[in-house]
């Protein structure tokens, strides 16, 4: 790998992992859904720097692979738990 393929990808790494973990703390639907705001613009920040970068197409492929793979696995629990938050608050409705 490139040097520059390196940064790019140790980059992405870095930024996505920077993201906020769910954690024991109730969170707000809206604060759940501004995250995931959050962490899909920098994943879309990320693919387009990565579209414009010099990289061998080969290469742009498999870190925008990578990249997608990231962003869908840290996307995941914030997802997962607005859905446990919707079925919570409409089950309390319901009662």
């Amino acid at each position: 790998m490139t040097d520059s393929a390196a940064l790019c990808a140790n980059e992405t790494s870095e930024e996505l992992q920077g993201q906020p973990e769910p954690s024991g703390l109730p969170l707000t639907p809206q604060a759940l859904i501004d995250v995931l705001i959050d962490i899909d613009l920098a994943y879309e920040r990320k693919c387009k720097e990565l579209s414009k970068s010099n990289l061998g197409a080969t290469l742009q492929y498999h870190l925008l692979e990578k990249l997608r793979v990231q962003h869908s696995e840290q996307r995941e629990p914030f997802a997962q738990r607005l859905i446990a938050l919707q079925d919570e608050l409409k089950a309390k409705g319901d009662s």
